[in-house]
């Protein structure tokens, strides 16, 4: 396994630029966001808005981009798209848009020699459809996109996100509907807790699903002792309860060794979204600090 981090968590960090943020922190490898029309876009988290990505439009643009890479001595670890399987509620050329953007990114991954697109499920359901329903149109969609895809070295990595994406029974579902080795999971332990999770049963949840991890986002949230192994509601008061990876309830020492356990050997991607908490000016220092707590745990 080896460290890398968000695209946006470095430009969140306030650096000019991605390249000078990752030789700072001393990380080298990143999650490369990649909008629709494969160009930089602007891109929201966190209250915060910057522009990510490269110009991918064409190979000649993919080549040099991969060429600067090499240069800076750089790894993509994920591509990471935002398809929404939902916008099948406005229309079945709405969801084809979606299964179309992250098939691009697959051969956008393809070229540069990622293995992995981090993709979603459904993130705005409307309340007149059944997470049975959603559970199908997710298992189709990504079905097209591994068959439109077909060939190629590239995983998709399914992250457990929002109210649906976070569900256990969910999760079990696409991957038992699906059921392919280019198909797993990009797994947010973090994720798992802000959902409502107790402790206990986030664990339980990132052992069983382990094997299936192609991609990972690293974050983590601290609670009082009464609350952490109660069922509680989604994001009960985040981003109050954010923490860094080193300082949270989620034992991060435990993540590791699943993950080790099930064979996986790839990135442990730093997605902390405690920092609004410090004063900015210690930003790049606590992410070091993540970093260096991650680098024991290999």
């Amino acid at each position: 396994m080896y460290i890398a981090i968000r695209d946006f968590t470095v430009k969140w960090l306030g650096y000019k630029d991605l390249f000078s943020g990752l030789k700072d922190l001393k990380i080298n490898s990143f999650e490369l966001c990649m909008g629709r029309d494969l160009k930089p876009a602007a891109y929201r988290d966190m209250n915060f808005t910057t522009k990510l990505g490269f110009d991918l439009r064409s190979k000649d643009k993919r080549i040099k981009v991969l060429k600067e890479l090499r240069t800076q001595h750089l790894s993509i670890c994920g591509i990471l798209t935002e398809p929404d399987f939902a916008r099948q509620d406005r229309g079945f050329l709405e969801l084809e848009s979606e299964i179309k953007w992250v098939q691009d990114a697959c051969r956008v991954a393809s070229e540069l020699g990622v293995k992995a697109v981090r993709i979603e499920s459904i993130r705005q359901p409307q309340q007149n459809i059944s997470i049975n329903e959603y559970t199908k149109i997710t298992i189709e969609s990504i079905k097209k996109i591994l068959n439109g895809t077909e060939g190629l070295n590239v995983s998709l990595s399914m992250e457990n996100h929002r109210m649906i994406g976070n569900k256990r029974e969910f999760i079990r579902d696409v991957l038992d509907g699906v059921q392919s080795q280019r198909f797993g999971l990009c797994l947010d332990p973090g994720n798992l807790y802000w959902s409502g999770y107790p402790l206990d049963e986030v664990y339980e949840i990132y052992e069983e699903f382990a094997p299936h991890v192609k991609h990972t986002h690293l974050k983590n949230v601290s609670y009082p002792l009464a609350e952490r192994n109660k069922k509680r509601e989604m994001g009960w008061h985040w981003p109050d309860t954010a923490a860094t990876l080193y300082d949270g309830d989620i034992d991060y020492k435990k993540i590791v060794n699943f993950l080790k356990s099930s064979g996986y050997n790839g990135d442990l991607t730093i997605e902390d979204e405690s920092l609004g908490k410090f004063p900015k000016e210690e930003w790049p220092k606590i992410i070091k600090k993540d970093r260096d707590f991650l680098t024991t745990l290999l």
